[in-house]
C-alpha cells in the first residue's frame, strides 16, 4: 500500500469551492416567480368560475412565467428545439398566416397571433413545469385544487340562485334573467370546468387519495345536470368511459382514439353533407332543436368547405362568409352564413384551411396522444379522459379559436402536466 494513503487527509484531493448561491437580486426574483406562480394556480378556478372570458388574460400570464423561469434556470433553449410536433404546429401557423391573404375575415391575423401565443404557451409551459422542484410542484398542485373547489363551489352556488354576482357585475335586469340563464354565461363556465375537472382529479389521486379522485369528475357530473350545457354533459360523459375503458387497457384506448380522430378528419365532410341532406337530420324530431340547429349550421360549412378544398376559405373566414341568400330555420343569420363557427373543430379546420391544414392537425392529435404513453401508467386514464372531453365539445359546441376556449383546453394541459410531477422525488 502506498504510504500516501495511510493519510487520509493528505491522499483527499481537495474540495471543488462550493458554488456561489444566488445573489440577493436572484433571491427577489425568484420569490417574484413563485408568487405569480401560485396566484396563478389559485385563481385559475375561480377565473373559469366567475369570467371565463378572461381566461386569457391568465394564458398569456402563464406565458410570461414560463419563459421568465426558464430563462432563470438558463433553460430557454429547451423551446428551441424542432420536435416533430413543434415543426407540425409550425407549418400550420404558416399557412393560417398565408391564409390572412385570401380570408374575408377583418380579424385574421389576431386570430394567427391568438393562436401563436396559446402553442407557445403550451411549449414553453411545459418545458417550465418539467423542471419545477419536486416541492414546488406539490405547493402549486394543492393552490390549483384549492382554486378549482373554490371555483367549483361558487359555480354552483351561483347556478343555485340565479348568477345574482353575474347578474349584478354586469346590470342585468331580472326580466332579462332567462336571456341569461339559457346563454353563454353558464355554459362557458361549465365547459372550462369540464375541462379542469381531469387534472384535478389526477392531483388528488398523485396526493394518495385514489377514491376521492373519483368523485372530481363524478360530482362535476352529477353538478352539471341540471345545466343548461349539453356539451358539458356530453364531455363529462365522454371523460368518464373514457377514464374506464383506459383503466382496463389505456393502449387500446389510444389506438382506438387515434382511429376515431383519422376517421373524423377524413369523414366530417361527407358526413356533415349526409346529415343536412339525404337524412334531413335537421328537421328530424328525435333531435332537440339546438341539436338540429347544429345539423343546417354543419351542411352549410361543408358545402362552402368544398369549394375551396385545399387551403380554404382562410383563417377565421368562418365569421365572415356572405350567406349568399341563405336563411337559417332556426335563427336569422344576418350579414354571415355561420353564427361565428361551425360549432365543429374538424369542419371548421376544414373550411378555413383545407385539406393542408386538416392534415396538419390530424398529425398534432396523433402526436399528442402517442404522447400520452410516455406518462406514468397510472396518469395515462386521467389524460385520455381529458382528450376524450374536449374532443367530445370541440365536436358541437364553440368556435375552436376563440382566445378563451383556446385557453382552456392551455390550462388543462398545463394543469395536467403539474399534476404528474406530484409524488416525484426527484426533478
Amino acid at each position: 500500500m502506498p504510504v500516501e494513503s495511510l493519510d487520509a487527509t493528505a491522499s483527499r484531493p481537495a474540495s471543488p469551492p462550493s458554488a456561489p448561491g444566488p445573489s440577493p437580486a436572484g433571491r427577489g426574483v425568484d420569490a417574484v416567480l413563485q408568487g405569480v406562480a401560485g396566484a396563478a394556480a389559485l385563481m385559475l378556478g375561480p377565473l373559469a368560475a366567475l369570467a371565463p372570458r378572461g381566461l386569457p388574460v391568465w394564458a398569456i400570464l402563464m406565458l410570461l412565467l414560463s419563459l421568465a423561469g426558464l430563462i432563470r434556470r438558463g433553460a430557454f433553449g429547451r423551446i428551441l428545439r424542432l420536435t416533430p410536433a413543434v415543426a407540425a404546429v409550425g407549418a400550420f401557423l404558416l399557412l393560417a398566416l398565408a391564409s390572412c391573404l385570401w380570408s374575408p375575415s377583418d380579424r385574421a391575423l389576431a386570430t394567427v397571433l391568438e393562436i401563436g401565443y396559446i402553442a407557445l404557451g403550451a411549449l414553453a409551459g411545459g418545458a417550465w413545469i418539467a423542471g419545477l422542484p419536486a416541492a414546488d410542484v406539490r405547493r402549486l398542485a394543492g393552490l390549483f385544487l384549492a382554486g378549482g373547489l373554490a371555483g367549483g363551489l361558487l359555480f354552483a352556488v351561483e347556478a343555485a340562485l340565479d348568477f345574482p354576482l353575474n347578474r349584478w357585475w354586469n346590470s342585468v335586469p331580472d326580466d332579462q334573467l332567462p336571456n341569461l340563464l339559457n346563454g353563454n354565461v353558464p355554459k362557458r363556465t361549465a365547459a372550462l370546468l369540464c375541462l379542469l375537472v381531469w387534472p384535478a382529479a389526477l392531483a388528488v389521486d398523485r396526493f394518495g387519495r385514489k377514491a376521492l379522485a373519483l368523485l372530481v369528475p363524478v360530482g362535476y357530473a352529477l353538478a352539471c345536470l341540471p345545466l343548461t350545457s349539453r356539451s358539458a354533459m356530453l364531455g363529462i360523459a365522454a371523460g368518464l368511459i373514457t377514464l374506464a375503458a383506459a383503466r382496463a387497457s389505456a393502449r387500446w384506448t389510444r389506438r382506438l382514439f387515434s382511429a376515431v380522430v383519422t376517421a373524423a378528419f377524413l369523414l366530417v365532410l361527407p358526413a356533415a353533407l349526409l346529415f343536412s341532406g339525404p337524412l334531413d337530420l335537421d328537421h328530424s324530431s328525435l333531435l332537440f332543436r339546438s341539436a338540429q340547429h347544429r345539423v343546417e349550421i354543419w351542411g352549410h360549412a361543408a358545402e362552402r368547405a368544398l369549394r375551396t378544398p385545399v387551403f380554404g376559405q382562410g383563417i377565421d373566414a368562418s365569421r365572415s362568409l356572405p350567406p349568399e341568400g341563405a336563411v337559417s330555420e332556426f335563427s336569422p343569420i344576418g350579414d354571415s352564413l355561420l353564427p361565428l363557427h361551425p360549432h365543429n373543430a374538424f369542419l371548421q379546420v376544414w373550411l378555413e384551411t383545407g385539406a393542408v391544414g386538416a392534415t396538419l392537425a390530424l398529425a398534432v392529435l396523433l402526436m399528442l396522444l402517442a404522447a400520452t404513453a410516455r406518462l406514468d401508467r397510472r396518469d395515462q386514464p386521467f389524460a385520455l379522459a381529458l382528450f376524450a372531453t374536449a374532443l367530445a365539445m370541440g365536436s358541437t359546441a364553440y368556435g375552436i379559436w376563440q382566445p378563451w376556449w383556446m385557453a382552456g383546453f392551455l390550462s388543462a394541459a398545463l394543469m395536467l402536466r403539474l399534476a404528474t410531477g406530484i409524488g416525484d422525488k426527484t426533478r
